[in-house]
């Protein structure tokens, strides 16, 4: 085994990785924070998961997610949900999730808030594929939800949504990645599109933390001047 005290040059090389991970990462999350930092608003996304490998190609997930607005004030919308994924080759997957979403709203008299119900299903096809030194991962999503009533579920939006992402793995605990989403409402057209640059960092071989900064940007409507932190925490066994 290597004595690291007597091998300087080593050293030196894993403190390079090191510093350039979290240089390349910072970089990644001040760039969006400048250009929105007059936002009116600043939102957190904050969440855990975890994943369960069942099978060679089957695992299992849980996520839960609590979203504040009004800089953090106030929370926003709380959500749980469960999915599997299988493997279909080394570089294609699908996956099926059930969420269920509680979002503050205007009750019915307009006095006051309170937190309606809505239920989304999910399927997504992924993509990843290797790039000189950069990591490609493509996201086909087509989701369904439906909002509670009374009386009945409710259909209250369609969306089909394609993910690009690039991320730079590297030799350190830290991946910087840069990603945008379009989503396109079933009958109305593209409407909306998230920008995102973040760092995932490896605490351990189990344990991950995520770090980001994104907005939604309206393609239709008028413009919401926010910007939104997310920070995520993942178990995978």
């Amino acid at each position: 085994m290597h004595n690291l005290g007597n091998n300087p040059a080593l050293i030196k090389g894993l403190s390079r990785y090191w510093f350039r991970g979290v240089y390349v990462s910072l970089v990644l999350l001040v760039l969006p924070m400048m250009g929105y930092s007059q936002a009116a608003d600043i939102g957190l996304w904050s969440g855990v998961g975890v994943e369960k490998k069942i099978t060679k190609k089957w695992s299992a997930n849980i996520n839960v997610q609590s979203r504040f607005t009004d800089n953090i004030s106030i929370l926003k919308a709380y959500l749980g949900e469960v999915g599997l994924s299988y493997k279909l080759t080394k570089h294609w997957e699908v996956s099926g999730y059930y969420r269920y979403i509680a979002r503050r709203k205007k009750n019915e008299d307009k006095t006051g808030y309170e937190y309606r119900s809505y239920n989304r299903f999910y399927a997504d096809l992924a993509y990843d594929h290797k790039l000189w030194k950069l990591k490609f991962d493509y996201r086909l999503r087509y989701q369904n939800q439906f909002q509670d009533d009374e009386s009945a579920a409710e259909n209250s939006s369609s969306y089909i949504r394609n993910k690009f992402e690039l991320s730079y793995p590297n030799k350190s605990r830290f991946t910087p990645y840069v990603s945008t989403d379009f989503f396109y409402e079933i009958g109305n057209g593209f409407d909306q599109m998230r920008n995102k640059a973040g760092v995932e960092i490896a605490l351990n071989k189990h344990h991950k933390l995520e770090i980001s900064g994104f907005t939604d940007y309206r393609l239709i409507g008028s413009q919401e001047n926010r910007f939104l932190i997310g920070v995520g925490y993942k178990v995978k066994f």
